[in-house]
């Protein structure tokens, strides 16, 4: 392999293809990444050769690894390149490689993942061991990125083997501890991605109520963080049917009516809308036929008993003081039987769920 000092990127990123067709050579493998650092779009082609299966070369495993290494030159920006090239992969090694990775690092015990490979200039350059690395803003970010990826990967597995065998291979405990952590999470479908389309959604200037049904019965967590069951419209009776009943792991039972986020909570004066005095109204009916015909009920809902009731409506930012505090007085007056909020608080409340399992989730007790 020959590299020169005047080499431009278009012949870099030829020599990135010839390795990728024909290559085998961790030094020339490490010569070529440092030359790619050089560059800010260099990121993409590290990336490419993170990925590539190498026509199937029996030690193709490091070379991959190396370059993953290689892709923390670009900071954050690198971990999210192996996130998402991760899943949109989908395949085995990249979810072996990737989590592997990210479980050190969120662990603050990246030295364990490299230490055969100490002797690559283009990892010594990175100083792997440094506390930057170790830094609050690394661990969460790769805490994060892993819960992502170990939630959006091989759905149709209950065990994918990238994860599992990952758990088996390492003798660093404190990284398998953090993969199963994240594996735990992936039962709960906790991940930023559902969130911030959910925040999408509630942010249009036009959104039907269909429109935010469909994403919550996607992504009940934003609903429920800890759900054990969720029904999508539910039938109570002959003519009853709420957007949602779910049932929490403490065998308790929200019954949910959802409106729009364009459609007002409360009026200029402080009054409930006449859309939410009407979704209050549908709640209550809910909660009423329950408690009537407990016994039917609890032929289809388990132990379903006296279910509080759930309004989802409009958004509280909107509100101004007079009317934050109307609301917060029509809540009180139910004594947490029924509770009218908005979109955006429901996406708060996920979001900071999602925060603290992140920061303190994988943290033995």
């Amino acid at each position: 392999m020959h590299l020169t000092a005047c080499m431009n990127f278009k012949d870099l990123i030829q020599l990135v293809d010839d390795f990728i067709e024909t290559g085998n050579n961790l030094d020339d493998l490490n010569k070529i990444l440092l030359e790619l650092y050089r560059y800010e779009d260099g990121l993409r082609y590290v990336i490419k050769l993170a990925v590539d299966d190498y026509g199937g070369y029996t030690y193709k495993g490091e070379l991959q690894n190396v370059a993953l290494l290689g892709a923390l030159k670009w900071g954050i920006d690198g971990l999210k390149a192996i996130e998402n090239i991760t899943i949109a992969k989908q395949g085995y090694r990249y979810i072996l490689n990737a989590t592997s990775l990210l479980s050190h690092i969120s662990s603050c015990t990246l030295a364990k993942y490299y230490n055969f490979l100490h002797h690559l200039e283009c990892l010594k350059v990175l100083n792997l061991e440094g506390n930057e690395f170790k830094s609050t803003s690394w661990v969460a970010s790769a805490k994060n990125i892993l819960l992502n990826i170990t939630t959006s990967v091989d759905k149709a597995s209950d065990f994918p083997i990238g994860l599992v065998t990952n758990l088996q291979k390492w003798d660093n405990p404190p990284a398998q501890h953090h993969l199963f952590a994240a594996m735990l999470l992936r039962w709960f479908n906790l991940n930023s991605y559902g969130l911030e389309q959910f925040k999408e959604v509630i942010s249009r200037k036009s959104v039907s109520e269909e429109d935010c049904h469909t994403i919550l019965k996607n992504n009940p967590y934003i609903i429920e963080p800890f759900n054990a069951q969720v029904w999508s419209k539910p039938r109570f009776g002959a003519k009853l049917v709420p957007d949602f009943l779910i049932r929490s792991m403490d065998d308790t039972y929200t019954v949910i009516e959802i409106e729009k986020p364009t459609d007002p909570i409360l009026t200029a004066g402080g009054e409930l809308h006449s859309k939410a005095t009407h979704a209050k109204r549908q709640a209550l009916d809910f909660q009423h036929w329950v408690n009537k015909n407990n016994a039917y009920a609890s032929q289809d809902f388990p132990n379903i008993f006296s279910p509080m009731c759930l309004v989802i409506i409009g958004l509280e930012h909107t509100l101004n003081d007079k009317q934050k505090e109307r609301l917060k007085q029509e809540n009180e007056s139910t004594q947490g039987r029924l509770r009218i909020v908005g979109f955006d608080w429901i996406y708060n409340r996920a979001k900071a769920t999602l925060d603290n399992l992140v920061n303190f989730g994988f943290e033995k007790i």
